[in-house]
């Protein structure tokens, strides 16, 4: 293309406007590619080699479609930084937040294919996002402990001192223990090493596994007697595992159950994920540094994982 960055851009509309499909006649002719197009061409080519989460690929879809849905039929050169700052206005801080970091996204994609100079959503700035969700208190937390069935108070006690997140909790195996520690591949950040935990284990939570090793077999550390033993359910390979959600649903009944937060806005009652928080409050009050046990990095998260590699190089951390 040479050096002349008008030139280059001229002749990649050129392309573009080749590779079209043949029944978008007008865009062909004019040699604009409106955001419906390249909306649709960036789930078709670029989604499926980013290997999204699904719960990331199904936001993206959901953001792409407020987008196209407000500017789906202008040419992508032609939308302005003022044309996303005000549909980011219309919606809450966290919505407009993923509308424009999925915009960003989108538009750095767009530059590369040539079909604009820069990036009109990097322009517009974040929203500050206040957090809804009340903290759990550690009396609070006593109180909706008591409450629950055997099960969920060791899925809540596992939660507290390994600060692991409900999905985690959920799988955590026995045959995950050895050698003195409990092993753990995080969920969200499998494929970083601050993901692949070796817990080591102090006596608080040596005690609760020796309660989880109740007169019930079953491979995994929480694990309940449903009311049917039904085999093969849907993303449960025993019949005694016990799925996120129903973990969730039990924390928040006792929660109700406790009148604690009697009269509290329903966005603003605390889940499971706030045992977390506490967790990790409970550690910096003892002075000690939970990142790691929480399998936290910096803002810019770097791989540290060579996926080509067969060796996982576990952090060793304390949780007591």
């Amino acid at each position: 293309m040479g050096s002349n960055k008008s030139q280059a851009i001229a002749a990649a509309k050129e392309l573009n406007a080749h590779l079209m499909p043949e029944n978008d006649l007008v865009a062909k002719v004019l040699g604009n590619v409106t955001i419906s197009q390249h909306i649709k061409w960036f789930f078709e080519n670029v989604a499926p080699e980013r290997e999204y989460k699904p719960s990331t690929l199904e936001m993206y879809r959901v953001q792409a479609r407020k987008l196209e849905a407000a500017m789906g039929d202008v040419a992508v050169e032609d939308v302005s930084v003022q044309d996303i700052a005000e549909l980011l206005e219309k919606y809450s801080p966290r919505s407009a937040n993923q509308i424009r970091q999925v915009a960003v996204g989108l538009f750095r994609v767009a530059v590369s294919r040539g079909l604009r100079s820069d990036n009109p959503a990097e322009s517009t700035l974040k929203r500050r996002e206040k957090k809804a969700r009340r903290r759990l208190t550690q009396a609070q937390y006593d109180a909706i402990h008591a409450l629950c069935p055997a099960w969920a108070q060791n899925a809540m006690d596992l939660a507290l001192i390994t600060l692991q997140r409900r999905g985690d909790v959920s799988r955590m195996k026995f045959d995950n223990i050895r050698d003195g520690k409990l092993y753990v591949v995080q969920e969200k950040t499998e494929k970083y090493d601050t993901g692949y935990l070796a817990i080591s284990i102090g006596p608080k939570l040596k005690k609760v596994i020796r309660r989880c090793r109740d007169d019930l077999a079953s491979p995994y550390l929480v694990h309940r007697r449903p009311e049917r033993k039904v085999k093969d359910r849907e993303g449960m390979d025993h019949w005694t595992q016990v799925r996120p959600q129903m973990i969730t649903r039990a924390f928040a009944e006792a929660r109700d159950e406790s009148g604690l937060f009697d009269g509290v806005p329903e966005n603003e009652l605390p889940t499971f994920h706030e045992i977390r928080a506490l967790g990790i409050k409970n550690y910096r009050d003892k002075g000690a540094d939970p990142q790691q046990l929480a399998g936290h990095a910096s803002a810019k998260m770097t791989s540290n994982y060579d996926s080509g590699h067969d060796e996982i190089r576990w952090v060793e951390v304390a949780a007591e």
